[in-house]
């Protein structure tokens, strides 16, 4: 039986770079917020405000999941819920102003992580890695 060791490091390289962003975020005054709310507050920086099922969609996490973030993220001042005019069944989410003001913060951060990342690393490698990483998150 072939193994390697390829799941072990990208697990290792995810906890690494939740470390560097969880004191990059308490570095700015940030300390409430995890890495798990990023993907959210990307979402809405994009787009303004999404339901909670576009959310959902988006950063590839159950409904339950997206849930309890968002509940944190409100609870925190950082976002609202209403909803929507057009399907009551459907609530939208969109950034306060507190919300807004994240944005620079986080787009610093994700410029450095970035950095970091693909530190000596050629323009050709990164399109070959980011290639072969689709390729195995498809194949689950």
């Amino acid at each position: 039986m072939k193994t390697d060791e390829t799941i072990y490091l990208i697990g290792r390289i995810r906890e690494k770079a939740n470390v560097f962003i969880l004191k990059e975020l308490e570095q700015i005054g940030f300390k409430e917020i995890a890495p798990s709310h990023g993907d959210i507050l990307a979402t809405l920086f994009q787009n303004g405000e999404c339901t909670m099922t576009d959310i959902a969609n988006s950063i590839h996490r159950d409904r339950s999941t997206v849930t309890s973030l968002v509940n944190k993220l409100i609870k925190l001042g950082y976002i609202l819920s209403k909803k929507d005019v057009n399907d009551c069944r459907a609530t939208i989410i969109f950034l306060t102003e507190k919300g807004k003001e994240l944005e620079p913060s986080f787009k610093k951060i994700s410029q450095k992580l970035y950095n970091i990342e693909y530190k000596g690393i050629s323009d050709n490698e990164k399109e070959v890695f980011e290639k072969i990483l689709e390729k195995i998150y498809n194949n689950f």
